[in-house]
């Protein structure tokens, strides 16, 4: 069946950036209710209420940075060292990166070819904006064929800039939002990044 116009295009995981892709973290969170305060037990409601304040009471306390060994909330992505090489290899890479102005005010659209193409053409760019495939083969082709990072213009907030590759909505950051912000010169890797040759990957 050839799909003409998708009429919807907000149901990829990527529409909505920076939120969680599954509801793991919710679950992991409710059996450390049952299994520390709860103990999988059912409550009237008087004793529930009193459960609830001593869980906001002891989570307030744990998080509160000025206590000894407080639980931190990370405020950005972390960067592993094979995250850094493979950002490292991608910007020292020949692939051609088209520079489009962004719909996001202060911010660059940078297209990168994903795989191993090494380049892209701007019409190809222009169907990826507008979101039309006459098959699947060629929704495949585009959506999965084109990376598109999005940085702002201020150098020193590279961590928050955006792409649309799988790995960046699992973890939030990739190696196309840090290799591009390499290319940039908006950061430097660590040296021991450069330790494996290029082409090769880091175990």
């Amino acid at each position: 069946m050839l799909v003409r116009h998708i009429h919807s295009s907000s149901w990829y995981e990527g529409y909505n950036y920076f939120t969680p892709s599954t509801n793991n973290s919710l679950e992991a969170t409710n059996r450390v209710i049952k299994d520390e305060h709860t103990f999988r037990e059912r409550h009237p409601l008087s004793r529930f209420f009193v459960i609830a304040n001593d869980i906001v009471r002891r989570w307030s306390k744990s998080r509160d940075p000025n206590q000894i060994d407080p639980i931190i909330y990370s405020s950005e992505p972390t960067i592993t060292l094979k995250k850094w090489t493979d950002a490292y290899h991608f910007a020292k890479s020949s692939k051609l990166v088209l520079q489009i102005p962004s719909s996001r005010k202060g911010a660059i659209d940078y297209y990168i070819p994903a795989g191993e193409a090494q380049h892209i053409a701007r019409h190809d760019i222009q169907k990826y904006k507008k979101k039309t495939w006459n098959s699947f083969d060629q929704f495949k082709i585009l959506q999965f064929g084109i990376w598109k990072v999005t940085l702002s213009n201020d150098g020193t907030e590279w961590k928050s800039g955006t792409c649309n590759c799988p790995n960046f909505f699992k973890e939030f950051i990739c190696k196309h939002v840090i290799g591009m912000a390499i290319r940039l010169k908006s950061c430097k890797p660590p040296s021991s990044a450069k330790d494996i040759a290029l082409g090769q990957k880091r175990k």
